[in-house]
């Protein structure tokens, strides 16, 4: 006889009281213990009369490695269940409201699952042992096998489903399975050789057979009873050859995603969302490439793109029998996109069981999921921030692009057409590609509670917040020492003495930045004068320390409707409970509302941005004088953690009045969130995310991705110029021009390059740095120079140099490039007023040499016109034999004065190189010989 202890730890029944330990009963025994006995037996087994399993979703990837021993992968598993199975805890972490959780509790983000299916529970039901008939692994295909421990991500209470990975590192002896001749068809340009061994295994061609990973098991979820393959079992697998790929592709979705019926059998009208699979380390949206193409010497087919590739599964595809496995009816996937279309004009309500395969050169990836069809009428649906719905492509996938260190915004708004209760989010947040092989891809899923979880489970620096029409976004408390508090007969008046905060510092700033503070009952913002704010608060402001004899303590609020909004408020009065609310992510207001009162409490309000409903509204009420409150649609303000939400008293620790505050939440029939995200990593991301009504999981919105290309910011780009020339006394002017990236937060400033190049004297930049957008990657930041090249800067030809750096760059090398500038020999730009008596004196010459080399002047006179360019010299070509010091005797000048007029002249001269001269005709006559 056999005595079995009804346990938890089958993942192929959907009852609780399943086989967990088998003992043998004591020899001998009563006859009623073995009546129990065949008893238990007949109610053990019509537990099994119709198997319902608990598989809902399955996914199995792989990436390459830097390890030890070569050949390693880190395989990633993401699976989905049931979540009111009974499950076996290997972890169990803490309850986020602080409640009380059990062996019975269901499944949280952070608790550890064993997947064990057959596997029997040990006493403590907390892990599997290795006994058992049907042990549910992940096997690599060289015989090596994981228990699966999945780590919780995600779960919905409505869709009851829980979500999670499992992620761990595996070493093959060899890159790829097997490998065998090209057989029948040999490529063209090889042929047999006559070889044996090494040698023929180092020259013929090969192909290679890849490994084969699998995850297998039973029994798919009857989620209803039409659902196709529903009760059969499930294999999800990946293929790996190391020498061709190094990486299977990794992809996410919502585990079930919501269509509706169609209105019409017009093919545009059928609903459609996307399958998000990318390639793990390429970056952007360019294909990877297959190194070898599961071959071995044959370079004819290396280092060719592998586009991903889509098709629905069959049961060939997914290695099941043709018996075991049904393709949904209706269904087709675009072969380059991965757009996935259901047709359902016509069809009957109710679960589809979709397979979809995506190949990358020899890599594979099979994604099982889930599709639910729903009548159309009320579903939710994605709205941008006018309200309105999406239309086409951007109905199912928008793209955005970003780069590391900068922020990213994204909403996230589904409204229902109808009047619906509230809506909770579900969504998917994953790394679909990284930076580096020691980076990691697991992905974070995610489903929020009507209170909202906020962002648990998020991407380091980022977060989901919410918004409202008019919501509260910031709150502050600012004290007073009001003149009224010291009137006779005022009840706990304050001691004269204590006049800290008198005129209500910090109030006005307040109210000159938007703040408006929390009123009296019956009082409105008319009853404050803002130009004597510090004088007439007192008559309208709640006081939150009223009756203590404490100073006054004023809540102020800002209202907006684009930004993050508070979610939540909470009372502390003791150091438990601050603890307790820094760790659930509450910000203190550091003010104690029992400042300077009788109370031996710190009283402190704290807040928190999270993921629930926005708060639009707080209401401060005193019982002592306005009597209880019953506001609708309001809730009191508790302590935390405080799941029976009884109300917190603002004068805690004194004998005073009851002060109470609540708030109220804005109305969820429209899911009003923001992502706010600074990625710290570059790759490809995706956040795909769903509406579904709270009170009915049958209306959800269908899942709309957001694909996230997330670039590394690389130093600003020089956009190269054109060489510039001038005149001296020309005034030059240019555009510096360096492309960044297309974000509003980076700033780029351009300034001069003194290490390089040449020092523009009197160069400087004009105006207020300009900007164009380029594309949707970048922008253009461009900055005038004006320069006004002086008398000594003929002949100049050199380069201007200058840098860009982005304005956070903290030290980074900067961008530089520079500009050739040339300015004309012997020539000079006309200013106004000039005359050839000052044209002269720049040069050291004069006004009759000057008239001599511009005959157009014709009387020297005579005004000359600005912006003319007139001759200060004579150009000369140098010739064989030609030395300066020759030359200054020649034209009776000297050598310093023939360099001042020639930029940067050497005395080594060039033949044919011309340089301007400037003649003393008193000094040459003297060598002029006449006849």
């Amino acid at each position: 006889p056999v005595r079995n202890i009804c346990h938890r730890g089958c993942l192929c029944g959907s009852r609780r009281c399943l086989i967990a330990i088998s003992r043998p009963f004591p020899r001998g025994g009563s006859a009623m213990m073995r009546t129990s006995a065949i008893l238990y037996f007949a109610l053990w087994f019509a537990t099994f009369e119709a198997v319902a399993g608990s598989y809902r979703y399955g996914t199995l990837s792989w990436k390459h490695v830097e390890a030890e021993r070569p050949n390693t992968v880190e395989f990633e598993l993401i699976t989905a269940w049931t979540r009111s199975f009974k499950w076996v805890y290997v972890r169990q972490v803490d309850s986020p409201d602080g409640s009380v959780r059990t062996l019975d509790s269901p499944p949280i983000v952070g608790d550890v699952l064993r997947v064990t299916g057959l596997t029997f529970a040990d006493e403590t039901g907390t892990k599997s042992t290795e006994m058992g008939s049907s042990s549910i692994v992940v096997k690599t295909g060289d015989g090596a096998q994981y228990f699966v421990d999945v780590q919780v991500t995600a779960y919905s209470a409505s869709e009851d489903w829980v979500m999670g990975n499992f992620t761990f590192r595996h070493s093959y002896a060899t890159p790829y399975d097997a490998n065998a001749p090209f057989i029948p068809l040999y490529p063209d340009g090889f042929s047999y050789e006559a070889s044996t061994g090494a040698q023929l295994a180092a020259n013929q061609p090969f192909k290679h057979t890849a490994w084969v990973a699998t995850f297998e098991g039973c029994c798919r979820a009857a989620v209803d009873s039409n659902v196709n393959n529903r009760g059969k079992p499930y294999k999800v697998h990946t293929m790996l050859d190391l020498t061709d790929r190094n990486n299977a592709p990794a992809a996410r979705t919502l585990p079930v995603v919501t269509v509706p019926v169609a209105a019409s059998a017009d093919p545009m009208d059928q609903p459609m969302f996307y399958v998000m699979a990318k390639d793990q380390f390429t970056l952007g949206r360019m294909d990877p490439k297959a190194m070898s193409s599961q071959s071995s010497n044959f370079p004819g087919d290396d280092d060719i793109a592998a586009p991903l590739r889509y098709k629905l599964a069959t049961a060939m595809d997914l290695h099941l029998a043709p018996d075991m496995y049904t393709q949904a009816a209706g269904v087709t996937v675009h072969s380059d996109s991965g757009m996935v279309t259901v047709t359902t004009n016509g069809a009957a309500p109710g679960f589809r069981q979709v397979a979809i395969v995506v190949d990358s050169g020899s890599s594979r990836t099979v994604i099982d999921m889930m599709v639910r069809v729903i009548p159309a009428a009320c579903q939710p649906m994605p709205v941008n921030t006018s309200g309105v719905a999406y239309m086409g492509e951007m109905k199912a996938r928008e793209m955005k692009m970003g780069w590391v260190g900068y922020g990213l915004s994204v909403p996230i708004w589904v409204a229902s057409p109808c009047s619906a209760p509230d809506i909770v989010l579900n969504y998917v947040f994953a790394s679909l590609s990284v930076e580096a092989s020691s980076a990691s891809a697991n992905g974070i899923v995610y489903n929020s509670e009507p209170g909202g979880l906020d962002s648990q489970g998020m991407p380091m620096g980022a977060m989901l917040g919410s918004m409202a029409m008019d919501a509260i976004v910031d709150v502050r408390l600012t004290l007073d020492n009001p003149f009224s508090a010291h009137r006779p007969g005022h009840d706990a008046a304050v001691n004269k003495a204590n006049r800290d905060y008198t005129n209500a510092p910090g109030a006005q700033a307040l109210w000159d930045d938007g703040y408006r503070p929390v009123l009296m009952q019956g009082k409105t913002l008319a009853d404050l004068d803002e130009r004597a704010l510090s004088a007439t608060i007192s008559f309208a402001a709640f006081n939150m320390n009223s009756g203590t004899g404490g100073a006054a303590v004023y809540m102020w609020v800002k209202r907006g409707s684009a930004e993050p909004a508070i979610t939540e408020f909470a009372i502390s009065t003791t150091e438990e409970e601050e603890e307790a609310a820094q760790r659930a992510g509450f910000m203190r207001l550091d003010t104690n509302v029992n400042e300077q009162s009788s109370s031996p409490d710190d009283v402190y309000v704290w807040y928190k941005k999270g993921s629930g409903a926005a708060i639009t509204h707080v209401t401060l009420v005193d019982d002592a004088l306005e009597g209880p409150f019953s506001g609708a649609d309001f809730m009191p303000i508790a302590g935390y953690p405080n799941t029976a939400m009884e109300k917190r008293n603002l004068n805690s620790g004194t004998e005073m009045r009851k002060l109470f505050m609540y708030v109220k939440k804005a109305p969820q029939e429209r899911v009003q969130r923001i992502l706010h995200w600074v990625p710290q990593m570059a790759g490809h991301y995706i956040f795909c995310y769903s509406g579904s009504v709270l009170s009915d999981s049958s209306l959800a919105s269908t899942q709309r991705c957001i694909d996230m290309d997330i670039r590394l910011d690389a130093v600003p780009s020089f956009v190269a110029l054109p060489a510039q020339q001038t005149l001296m006394g020309k005034v030059l002017t240019f555009w510096v021009q360096f492309d960044d990236i297309n974000h509003p937060d980076a700033e780029v400033m351009i300034g001069m390059d003194a290490t390089q190049g040449q020092t523009l004297a009197g160069a400087r930049f004009v105006g207020e740095p300009m900007h164009q957008v380029i594309d949707a990657a970048r922008k253009r930041t461009m900055r005038m120079v004006e320069w006004f090249p002086d008398a000594t800067y003929g002949g100049f030809d050199g380069k201007a140099c200058f840098t860009a750096m982005n304005s956070d760059s903290d030290g980074a090398t900067p961008a530089s490039g520079c500009v050739d500038i040339r300015v004309e020999r012997c020539k000079w730009f006309v200013q106004t007023e000039d005359t050839l008596i000052q044209i002269a004196a720049r040069f050291a010459s004069n006004w009759l040499q000057i008239w001599h080399f511009n005959p157009e002047i014709l009387h020297p006179d005579s005004a000359l016109p600005p912006s003319n360019e007139i001759w200060i010299g004579h150009l000369y070509e140098i010739e064989p034999n030609d030395v300066l010091s020759v030359l200054a005797e020649r034209f009776g000048t000297s050598i310093r004065h023939i360099q001042l007029n020639n930029w940067g002249l050497s005395e080594q001269l060039t033949v044919g190189q011309h340089i301007c001269i400037i003649p003393n005709s008193c000094v040459t006559a003297e060598h002029v010989v006449r006849t």
